[in-house]
């Protein structure tokens, strides 16, 4: 089973590249909207409904100074895990279709003939069964 697993996560196709970006934009952008926009609901509009704004503010001010600290502690934490999340599934699409590539262009320039073979669980082992059925490979 080792012997399967991808050895590397960046394949750097232009369809990896696509994935992962749109996967660490669709969760950077709405929680960077929400974050903003929870951070200004709480220290402006609150600060600023008041009766006394002065001592609100003076209250808030020292707790909006620790809220910073924690974000720009906690925003590079949230972004190498998104990061991350984003480059696995990334390359549980791309990884199998940059493999699938890699075997038919081997195929084509006559380096390797015979079956395709595609792990169990890849996305694309219906589709590489039916390029071994066209090329008379197939296991039936």
């Amino acid at each position: 089973m080792s012997q399967n697993k991808r050895k590397k996560k960046y394949v750097g196709t232009s369809l990896q590249k696509k994935i992962l970006t749109l996967v660490f934009v669709s969760a950077v952008i709405p929680a960077g909207i929400v974050g903003i926009s929870l951070y200004y609901l709480i220290f402006n509009l609150i600060a600023y409904q008041m009766v006394f704004p002065e001592a609100i503010a003076s209250n808030l001010f020292p707790v909006a100074q620790q809220i910073k600290l924690i974000i720009l502690i906690a925003l590079p934490i949230c972004l190498v895990i998104i990061w991350r999340i984003a480059l696995g599934l990334s390359n549980r699409i791309a990884g199998p279709v940059y493999r699938l590539e890699k075997e038919l262009d081997m195929r084509i320039s006559g380096k390797k003939t015979g079956p395709i073979f595609v792990r169990e669980k890849d996305e694309i082992k219906s589709l590489a069964d039916k390029i071994n059925k066209i090329s008379k490979f197939a296991d039936h």
